[in-house]
């Protein structure tokens, strides 16, 4: 018999100070020794005292969700105070603003010239935002450099439909994982375009991805592609390979492509940087021009080959590029902050049930499993196909979380015929999302099975018999 104590509670680690974090970057600065990351490298007192403001706007109780993160950002957008170009603005551009807003502290500007890579210093690294999120001296970075140095780098990239951000060029926001990189990517989003109405969200269980054939790759290039593909087809997505120039997006919820073909020397790309660049550049160039967002993820980090896919969606479909791209990084993933309604479904719109189509096919998007608390109970309805009607009652039914459009929203309420509404119902978490229900219906009462699945399960092996 076992007497000894049960182990205690782990302690919860408590997330450094932003003065903390400061410190341990500029000490990881000296540490890693590249000093050509920064065009302009700010003093540690002048970075301490903005983290010191950052730190007594916690202790008096505000919410800044970036408080201990430490930025860099590359010369080529304005920080107030730090020289850009022929001056020095008094203003940092919006996309600076809304991080610092959020708590976040900026260490430097980095440059854009060709400089060697995180991993191998013989190898090209892009540019210094990267490199430095590598190295671990910064947390994010925003460059206007795209998805070659993340993939060089072996660090996530995500470039959001353009207009998106407040920014007149297009920006790219380069960390370590896509969370921290999502994070930021919506403190940032408020641009001079809108989501349309009808943007799809989500591309349901088995989401059409094209990838391409016949392109000039090196071998790590060619392993990430073939190793990404697999990935994605375990986990149920159909995947078709196709020629860039015929077929494009036609048919398909996105287009998966090598960030990068090859991996060259730093000295190639000192002697021929336009040259080098443009190369690199040749899996991924058309996405500016076809007004894509772009989500860049690594896939062979470990064996210090740091090559990159790159997920393309249309115009506003960020999400669909983003809950992609975790397939490769095991990451949750939260919704963008597009406009949305949220509807909450127990019966045959769940997925892998007949009516989960009409949700796929509207761009719904699949956010998670919920459970009501115990005020409502299930009857099995006479309809085609079989379907439960939730009523008020003294049980907890389990059902999942979509969400949609607003467009997709009207459209998926117009299709739901007597007795079903849509009304709130109230989760064991506190919220009370609009749910497909019934304010009044007959039938057999489903109470013992908990959830519809529950009762297709019982009904499968049972066969046509009373529920109750």
């Amino acid at each position: 018999m076992n007497t000894l104590p049960p182990d205690p509670d782990p302690v919860p680690i408590t997330p450094p100070t932003a003065s903390q974090r400061v410190i341990a970057a500029f000490e990881r600065l000296t540490e890693a020794g590249r000093p050509e990351l920064w065009t302009t490298l700010r003093a540690v007192e002048d970075v301490l005292v903005d983290a010191k403001a950052v730190d007594e706007r916690v202790k008096a109780g505000e919410d800044l969700p970036l408080a201990g993160t430490v930025i860099a950002v590359q010369n080529l957008i304005d920080v107030a105070g730090q020289p850009s170009g022929h001056a020095v603005p008094e203003t940092s551009a919006p996309v600076v603003g809304r991080l610092t807003a959020a708590g976040a502290v900026v260490l430097g500007k980095t440059g854009t010239a060709p400089i060697s890579g995180a991993w191998d210093r013989t190898k090209a690294g892009g540019n210094g935002a990267a490199v430095a999120v590598a190295l671990g001296v910064v947390d994010l970075a925003l460059s206007t450099g795209g998805a070659v140095p993340a993939a060089l780098n072996a660090v996530a990239a995500v470039k959001p439909t353009r207009g998106l951000l407040p920014a007149a060029d297009t920006v790219s926001v380069y960390a370590k994982g896509l969370v921290a990189a999502h994070r930021a990517l919506t403190l940032m989003t408020g641009g001079d375009r809108t989501w349309p109405a009808d943007v799809r969200l989500g591309a349901g269980e088995h989401p059409r991805i094209a990838y391409p054939t016949g392109l000039p790759l090196g071998e790590a290039a060619r392993i990430a592609l073939d190793t990404v593909v697999a990935r994605l087809t375990a986990a149920g997505a159909v995947l078709t390979p196709i020629s860039l120039p015929e077929r494009g997006f036609d048919g398909f919820d996105a287009l998966i492509v090598p960030t990068v073909p090859e991996h060259p020397g730093i000295a190639e790309a000192l002697a021929d940087p336009v040259g080098v660049g443009h190369r690199l550049a040749s899996c991924t160039a058309f996405a500016n021009l076809l007004d894509l967002a772009a989500v860049t993820v690594p896939v062979l980090p470990g064996d210090r080959r740091p090559f990159g896919i790159t997920f393309l969606t249309r115009a506003f479909e960020d999400q669909i590029a983003l809950d992609l791209a975790t397939v490769c990084t095991d990451e949750p993933m939260t919704p963008y902050p597009e406009p949305g309604e949220d509807v909450v479904v127990f019966g045959a719109h769940l997925r892998g049930q007949p009516l989960n189509a009409d949700l796929v096919e509207l761009g719904a998007r699949f956010t998670g499993p919920v459970r009501t608390t115990d005020a409502y109970r299930l009857v099995l309805l006479d309809t085609e196909p079989p379907q439960p009607g939730v009523l008020e009652g003294t049980t907890t039914l389990d059902g999942e979380r979509w969400r949609l459009s607003p467009a997709a929203f009207e459209r998926f309420a117009a299709t739901l015929k007597e007795p079903f509404v849509l009304d709130r119902v109230v989760l064991d978490d506190g919220t009370a999302p609009l749910a497909v229900r019934c304010l009044a219906a007959e039938g057999p009462g489903l109470d013992r099975y908990e959830s519809w699945r529950g009762y297709v399960r019982f009904a499968s092996t049972a066969g046509p018999r009373d529920p109750g």
